[in-house]
């Protein structure tokens, strides 16, 4: 089966949503494709015994004028939550103390996928279709994808393509001859950690201090009680390994990770108290440097722009802001 759409934006993440954003504003239809049964990507949040555990993005800042601003709306429309203002520091020694800088974290008022899910138009996105191939031919961008749910292969047609997956995602199963040789080593110089993601539930109330955010300088990077958060009813803690800790341990069984990142914070979390664990495992978690500018974009051989987290300023706001940039370049691409 043949579809059609004047630009497909590859991942429904904060990225893709805003790109769709800025070419609906210019009149410019788009059809977003997504792998996953619902949008956010790694701004994720999963239900657990009736509580919830974000287990992907934990929080997000507000550096530039026009994320202010952004954040200033969703707060009014109960979107999003001041979470705190500060985490607490736990140094290699396992030693916990508090650094308030004072700089607002923001928080989906119920889970990090709050967010996504008020910015999308299901009108424009197909959900759990996965792409396997891009391509070129008879002047027109190719995308093949398959429909998780029946298995059935479709192309969909486009003038012009919206990247917004992980960069080595991507280079997997695109036809990489039909880019110019310093756009391809660009893109092979984006790389990825992985993150190893434990969400705890607990009998009873943590002994994570207020407000419950915890970073840390070791195997373990951040530790988040959902519940201090408020986002979630039921005690329920999630960890976050370590870039490094992740890759060394990525293949490891479940039990594993499990036995040995609970370990390293028996201080904070007893055995006792623990009630079920689901572990989550990101491959693409956090890029390990950032492209310096916004999109990698070219028109060659039909126009193409690459955006994401890994682009300039890089986390929730970066992604933001590359997805507008992405959308406001297709559109002047479109108009040459």
């Amino acid at each position: 089966m043949k579809k059609e759409s004047p630009i497909i934006i590859l991942g429904a993440g904060l990225t893709g949503l805003f790109a769709a954003q800025e070419l609906k504003k210019k009149g410019i239809p788009s059809l977003l494709i997504e792998k996953g049964r619902s949008v956010g990507g790694r701004m994720a949040t999963r239900r657990i015994q009736g509580g919830r555990a974000d287990h992907g993005a934990q929080f997000f800042t507000a550096r530039s004028d026009v994320m202010k601003s952004l954040v200033d709306s969703w707060m009014e429309e109960g979107t999003v939550n001041e979470w705190t203002k500060g985490f607490h520091q736990m140094d290699l020694g396992g030693q916990v103390h508090l650094e308030a800088d004072g700089y607002p974290r923001y928080v989906g008022s119920s889970g990090m996928n709050t967010l996504t899910k008020s910015l999308v138009d299901e009108n424009d996105i197909l959900l759990n279709h996965r792409a396997v191939h891009l391509d070129y031919q008879k002047q027109q961008w190719q995308l093949e994808v398959i429909n998780e749910q029946d298995s059935v292969t479709e192309t969909i047609q486009a003038a012009g393509i919206i990247s917004t997956i992980p960069i080595p995602q991507v280079l997997t199963w695109m036809n990489l001859e039909l880019l110019e040789s310093d756009i391809k080593i660009e893109l092979a110089n984006i790389t990825y950690d992985p993150c190893i993601c434990l969400m705890v539930t607990l009998r009873n109330d943590s002994r994570i201090p207020p407000k419950g955010g915890i970073q840390g300088e070791g195997d373990v990077a951040f530790i988040g009680d959902n519940q201090q958060k408020g986002i979630s009813t039921k005690p329920i803690i999630t960890i976050h390994a370590s870039g490094e800790w992740s890759s060394n341990n990525f293949d490891a069984a479940d039990d594993e990770v499990t036995s040995s990142l609970l370990k390293q914070v028996e201080s904070l979390i007893s055995q006792n108290e623990v009630e079920e664990v689901q572990v989550k495992r990101w491959r693409y978690a956090k890029p390990r440097s950032l492209y310096p500018d916004r999109v990698l974009a070219t028109t060659y051989p039909s126009p193409i722009v690459f955006a994401g987290d890994c682009f300039k300023e890089g986390k929730v706001e970066g992604a933001v802001l590359s997805g507008m940039e992405a959308g406001k370049r297709m559109s002047r691409y479109l108009k040459k």
